[in-house]
């Protein structure tokens, strides 16, 4: 499958009914007329049981009553959303404030950012996080749609499950420092087993993959668990296992719909997933959006890498965030990762398997000032690149006569190289090629069978010099 890289510079959920709803409508099956019966052949009757909320309907003055109970929040008291959950429950109002919270995160969100700085805000969020936890445990669906975006990783999801049971949870300090122990090491870091396992599929594996199975196996996910932990005393562990789930849940949730919004493409699956908690001593700052992974889903599909370091949504301009790193995938498997550095330049980093098509379009001048738009295009194929096509204004030009002109091509890096030295390499690599097919060869006859020459021939890189 090919992927092409552009760089241009210039929730119905189930639950029981409740106050909140309107009486339901009675219906009945049984209701028939002697006097007008049809045939059996003609007649053909249908009965679905539907769930109590299947069609829940809320009014505006509803969902703006819960929005408006939010807005008067004390957001610092970090058991604020705690209690306004539990003044839904006591008045009996659970579906209403359900439905808002799963459909109008969004706005729940401005208002946490009107009301708190992001570096103040995982608290409200950790609670959240472990309400949706909750209640998906006494049964509300949850995460469906997003569910749907990533149905092709179904087959592969007992790779997931499969790390799950390698979790160790015995570790001093909750600290492994095996590196061979891939799982569980986190470089050597201390962290919570399932931010251990996060970070394993973040870095290293399919991010996406990941989050589909948090996203539909919870149940395998907390079997797995109740196997490991068999004493209780080992019940703090898993209550910590199972908060850590739940944020990661709203984390999901919150970083596809974000990454569908700033992303406006279908053929796109995206995953904002930023940096939540500040480490000012490693000089990290709280950026929601700094992490990017994109998967491409249809074959030939052109991205244009570099807009998503300059485009930003409403609530990145807000907060001041913006995008740092990017990593693309095609089908779940990474193909780049492009990072950002202080000097703006964005590095691009291929993998080994990478099989792609990178266009880089740049404004430049020649000699006498006069502006010239310079496009080069690399052929990636398992992490080697190649020249594909060079132009300036749009005419077929050499390699060599576009060279120069990439030396004023300063935004874009690959592999730390600046674009003119890759295409150097290229160059020195062309000019290789070029002359192992102009190489002579003289072919010596072999006379041993009986003074008959036979033509042996010989590959010329095994001639002896």
């Amino acid at each position: 499958m090919l992927a092409k890289i552009w760089d241009t510079i210039g929730q119905i959920f189930s639950w029981g009914q409740d106050s909140s709803t309107g009486s339901s409508k009675k219906r009945s099956a049984n209701q028939t007329n002697s006097q007008n019966v049809l045939p059996e052949r003609q007649s053909r009757e249908n009965v679905t049981i539907l769930s109590s909320q299947t069609n829940l309907q809320f009014d505006e003055s509803q969902i703006k009553s819960v929005l408006s109970d939010f807005e008067k929040l004390n957001f610092e008291d970090n058991k604020c959303f705690d209690k306004i959950a539990s003044s839904y429950r006591e008045q009996g109002k659970v579906s209403l404030f359900d439905y808002v919270i799963l459909n109008k995160r969004k706005e729940i969100i401005d208002i946490l950012d009107d009301k708190l700085p992001l570096k103040n805000q995982e608290e409200f969020r950790k609670r959240f996080g472990e309400y949706l936890l909750f209640r998906i445990g006494e049964g509300m669906s949850y995460g469906k749609e997003l569910q749907n975006r990533l149905q092709s990783f179904e087959d592969r999801a007992e790779e997931v499950l499969s790390d799950f049971e390698k979790l160790n949870f015995s570790f001093k300090d909750n600290k492994c420092e095996d590196p061979s122990d891939c799982v569980n090491y986190n470089n050597g870091r201390p962290a919570d087993p399932f931010d251990k396992i996060a970070n394993y599929y973040r870095k290293g594996k399919d991010i996406f993959l990941f989050n589909y199975v948090v996203l539909s196996k919870q149940k395998e996910i907390m079997n797995t668990l109740d196997k490991k932990f068999t004493s209780q005393d080992q019940e703090q562990l898993k209550e910590n296992f199972k908060k850590r789930l739940g944020r990661y849940l709203l984390r999901i949730d919150e970083g596809m719909n974000d990454a569908k919004e700033f992303l406006e493409e279908d053929d796109l699956i995206g995953f904002f997933d930023g940096c939540y908690w500040p480490d000012e001593k490693a000089g990290r700052f709280v950026n929601h959006y700094n992490n990017l992974s994109i998967n491409i889903t249809k074959p030939g599909k052109s991205l244009e890498t570099s807009r998503l370091f300059t485009n930003k949504t409403e609530r990145m301009e807000r907060n001041k965030n913006e995008v740092e790193r990017a990593k693309i995938y095609s089908n779940g498997k990474r193909i780049v990762t492009i990072e950002k550095n202080e000097k703006q330049q964005r590095n691009y980093s291929f993998e080994k398997s990478a099989i792609c098509d990178m266009e880089i379009s740049w404004d430049a001048k020649d000699e006498s000032g006069k502006d010239l738009n310079c496009v080069v295009v690399l052929n990636v194929n398992s992490g080697q690149i190649s020249i594909g096509k060079s132009t300036i204004n749009g005419k077929d030009v050499e390699l060599k006569d576009i060279l120069e002109l990439a030396k004023q091509n300063e935004a874009v890096l690959i592999g730390n190289k600046a674009l003119h030295e890759v295409l150097g390499e290229c160059l020195i690599q062309q000019a290789l090629c070029e002359e192992k097919k102009e190489r002579e060869n003289i072919v010596v006859p072999d006379f041993t069978l009986n003074g008959t020459g036979v033509t042996k021939v010989v590959d010329p890189s095994l001639q002896k010099q």
